[in-house]
């Protein structure tokens, strides 16, 4: 994975990606964490204090669902580090992630950088996932495996599904006092 996602950021700049971690053995349910990739001057501007705003969102195409988390970093006086992932709630690491954003009361986000190819890490922040996020995380959850379910067979296709949702995407994700 290291390697297919420091490509993606030499190809198409910012990148994220969710993915969902557990002991082995343990009972506990897993704990979703999210990876940012970005060259390494922009993962640089965003240590230190930053506001963060993120927005977890469930679009219904044809082909099945598609859930998008997208975050932004505002540090202060400089640009917004933006990226988003997609979750495909027809795989197992696609719901377990998005399941653990409806359980966890900390999410952590770990920034890496991306130089010749190589991925390196800087840095992690801990971000709030209160209780209002964690209970839209849950219905997002609900709504996407309800749409899965009610997708025909032979139409489902996340590919084509992102292809029909990738219009409505947009970054940076403002500032929650900014929106309207």
């Amino acid at each position: 994975m290291r390697a297919s996602l420091a490509r993606a950021v030499g190809e198409r700049g910012v990148q994220a990606r969710v993915v969902s971690t557990q002991r082995r053995g343990s009972m506990r349910p897993p704990t979703a964490h999210i990876l940012v990739a970005a060259p390494a001057g922009r993962v640089e501007d965003v240590r230190g204090p930053a506001r963060v705003a993120r927005r977890l969102e469930v679009y219904r195409t044809p082909h099945g669902p598609v859930v998008r988390l997208a975050l932004s970093i505002y540090p202060e006086g400089r640009e917004p580090l933006s990226a988003a992932t997609l979750l495909n709630v027809a795989q197992v690491s696609g719901d377990a992630a998005l399941a653990g954003l409806t359980r966890q009361s900390k999410l952590h986000v770990h920034f890496y950088r991306a130089e010749g190819g190589e991925l390196a890490y800087a840095f992690s922040k801990e971000l709030s996932n209160a209780p209002r996020q964690r209970e839209e995380a849950r219905e997002i959850l609900r709504t996407a495996r309800e749409a899965f379910r009610q997708t025909p067979q032979e139409r489902r296709s996340f590919r084509r599904a992102v292809a029909a949702a990738a219009p409505r995407f947009e970054l940076p994700v403002p500032l929650p006092e900014e929106q309207g």
